[in-house]
């Protein structure tokens, strides 16, 4: 896409074993279990030139069914008013869901454009395909 680039990084960044959602004693899994515990402090929400931009494309992957919760801080935390998003996330198995609507929620401003997933299988010539079929 060409695009630049910012990246959600949680103050306290995830470990492979915090990841293992098969793990009931894992950090995500107890974050599941407990939404109190799912409000995860981030390195930094604030975007140079974030005004500027009039596409945000937001990327995440999916955790039962929903955007990874570190997401949330970085959308409730942003003003999206005159911007055109695309949320799209990554996952082997489950589809984008409501993720991309519930972000659009949180986010209470902007124009949220319907979702995309894209599986290990996914390929640049589908991501061009995708972005050219957007024409933003």
């Amino acid at each position: 896409m060409g695009a630049d680039l910012f990246e959600v990084v949680p103050s306290d960044p995830y470990t492979s074993d915090d990841l293992n959602w098969t793990n009931n004693d894992s950090r995500v899994s107890r974050e599941h279990n407990d939404e109190g515990l799912r409000a995860v402090a981030l390195e930094s929400t604030d975007v140079d030139g974030w005004d500027d931009y009039d596409t945000v494309f937001i990327g995440y992957p999916i955790w039962w069914g929903i955007a990874a919760w570190p997401m949330n801080g970085f959308v409730a935390a942003n003003d999206f008013s005159g911007k055109n998003v695309v949320p799209f996330c990554t996952s082997l198995s489950s589809g984008i869901g409501q993720s991309g609507k519930l972000l659009a929620e949180l986010a209470g401003t902007g124009s949220w454009l319907d979702g995309y997933r894209f599986s290990s299988s996914t390929t640049a010539n589908d991501i061009a395909a995708l972005a050219e079929s957007l024409s933003l």
